[in-house]
């Protein structure tokens, strides 16, 4: 059996192909509230490439996870949202954050990581927050 269909119909690498990527889950949790702009999307993830952000928000838009909407406007204006079907990955990737958040309490790691943005780890603080009430 050949690799490409060696995990045909597994549901668990079906979901890992949306959130398997380095910067998947960021472009994703990004996009979660409102419809943004590559560049504030780009700000978002600390050192993504362009390059790398357009490759990922087309292989989202070709999945229907992602839709692009371009306005006739003078410069042009493009706009990134998720779908109904992207928004059927936020609890998970909301689980995935609360997770990795609370065992990174348990071994006393600063909230300043060097990997995710300060405006991901506030959400997180204020989730986990609500929640205790």
């Amino acid at each position: 059996m050949d690799k490409e269909n060696l995990y045909r119909g597994c549901p668990v690498q079906y979901t890992l192909s949306y959130l398997g990527g380095k910067w998947q889950i960021g472009i994703l949790w990004s996009l979660k509230e409102k419809p943004l702009r590559f560049g504030v999307i780009k700000k978002r993830l600390a050192n993504i490439t362009e390059k790398m952000l357009m490759q990922e928000l087309r292989f989202f838009e070709q999945q229907g996870m992602v839709e692009r909407k371009v306005f006739a406007e003078i410069p042009p204006k493009v706009e990134y949202r998720l779908t109904a079907k992207g928004q059927t990955l936020m609890p998970i990737i909301s689980s995935i954050l609360e997770l990795g958040y609370a065992n990174l309490q348990n071994e006393k790691v600063s909230k300043e990581m060097f990997m995710t943005p300060a405006n991901i780890m506030e959400e997180i603080d204020e989730s986990l927050s609500s929640k205790e009430m």
